[in-house]
């Protein structure tokens, strides 16, 4: 962002009172976030101090994404068997995280597509990254991060100007055409993207999740984070598509073969595999709502 929209931002929200604190849960994981030899058991500890986080965990280890045949009943089991441990801190912030935002006077705004477009920008993210050429194998734990909290923003503009935005959704949903963000700086004075930065840089979020929000829309950006930036930008406009019941596909992006490496033909094989998976994690997502 330029220093001009910093300024904007900072009028904007500097005047607002009621932002919400990072909830407790989410201060403690997100110590351990970055840490990659943090005990099995401290984890455990963390999150069965938050019963509402224990519980989505347990059923998003119970789903059918996950083909479970034996029940889970304990954290310690979703990690060991199912969820394996960046998974569940990533997860767990997440969750933790978007429960600090009451979005219900928002009328228009779907917790069920928030959901999809952030576990499916994080999950496709990381089939990308995964198959993709990075400088560093411990990127591609960064890149589920990202995907999963670049649309935090949303929560915040829901929860605290839920007029306006349900106004803009409910406009950009009749023309899907037309730009959200610009819609949003129009109406409001800031968009998501920029909010989800302003406040995420609040709460001492990892740099590479700020960056990667905060570059979004720079598709000249070849900075330090590009490698986490791509995979993130190329499953979120794949995944706001497929909401919109429209099609983009990954072996068209060019950005994944010149940055990360990728062929078409593994683009394409990476698709097809998500494609396999959308369904349930679309019902995954609903277990969030």
């Amino acid at each position: 962002m330029t220093e001009a929209q910093i300024e904007q931002i900072r009028h904007k929200f500097n005047r607002i009172t009621t932002i919400p604190p990072l909830p407790r849960t989410a201060t403690q994981l997100l110590e351990i976030i970055g840490d990659p030899d943090v005990e099995l058991d401290y984890v455990v500890k963390t999150i069965e101090q938050d019963p509402p986080l224990t519980a989505r965990i347990l059923g998003l280890a119970n789903s059918a994404y996950f083909g479970q045949v034996r029940e889970i009943n304990r954290v310690r089991e979703a990690i060991i068997r199912v969820l394996g441990m960046n998974l569940v801190k990533s997860l767990s912030l997440s969750i933790a995280m978007a429960g600090a935002f009451d979005t219900s006077a928002c009328r228009e705004f779907s917790l069920a597509n928030y959901w999809y477009s952030s576990l499916g920008t994080a999950t496709l993210a990381r089939m990308i990254a995964q198959r993709a050429s990075l400088p560093d194998a411990a990127i591609v734990d960064s890149v589920y991060l990202c995907g999963l909290l670049h649309k935090l923003g949303l929560l915040l503009m829901a929860n605290l100007f839920p007029g306006e935005l349900s106004a803009l959704l409910a406009e950009h949903r009749q023309n899907p055409d037309t730009d959200l963000y610009t819609l949003e700086r129009n109406s409001i004075g800031v968009d998501h993207l920029a909010a989800g930065e302003w406040l995420l840089s609040r709460w001492h979020l990892p740099e590479a999740v700020t960056a990667v929000i905060g570059h979004f829309e720079n598709i000249d950006y070849n900075g330090l984070y590009r490698f986490h930036l791509e995979p993130v930008r190329a499953a979120s406009h794949w995944i706001a598509a497929d909401i919109s019941g429209k099609s983009v596909l990954l072996s068209s992006n060019e950005k994944l073969q010149r940055v990360l490496g990728l062929q078409q033909t593994v683009c394409s094989n990476i698709e097809e595999v998500f494609h396999g998976q959308r369904d349930e994690l679309y019902s995954v997502s609903r277990l969030l709502d």
